[in-house]
């Protein structure tokens, strides 16, 4: 089973995020934490399964999503795992810092929960089922 990590420090988005992933009748583990320090510790946890497919917010509290992903490339037990900016902007410069930081894709987070649910199927599909 496909595991996917969504770090974001909003728990209604995290939320709607995992019922629209859950809602797509896919097998998959969901997994979440709120901030990018939380995601680093769940990640050396010997207990937690190592993510196929991480969905990154940006601006997060305690570390954020760029320190995150810098964090996660420079690891060679991580840096191959496929991560996903998944953010409120559609800023040209987030987009292109993203690209510098070696993110797989940026998706700007939809606004109706359908948006959602096929942005997440193309997505899962794009990353998950070449494997």
């Amino acid at each position: 089973m496909k595991i996917v990590f969504l770090i974001d420090d909003d728990p209604d988005d995290r939320e709607i995020f995992e019922e629209s992933l859950l809602s797509l009748d896919v097998p998959l583990k969901f997994e979440e934490a709120a901030n990018g320090k939380e995601a680093v510790e769940k990640l050396s946890s010997s207990d937690f399964q190592k993510p196929d497919l991480i969905f990154l917010d940006i601006n997060m509290p305690i570390m954020d999503g760029w320190q995150f992903l810098k964090h996660i490339k420079k690891d060679e037990n991580f840096n191959d795992i496929p991560v996903v900016i998944y953010s409120t902007s559609s800023s040209q410069e987030d987009k292109a810092l993203a690209v510098k930081h070696q993110a797989s894709e940026f998706i700007t987070k939809p606004y109706s929960i359908s948006s959602l649910r096929q942005e997440l199927k193309k997505t899962i599909f794009t990353f998950l089922s070449a494997e």
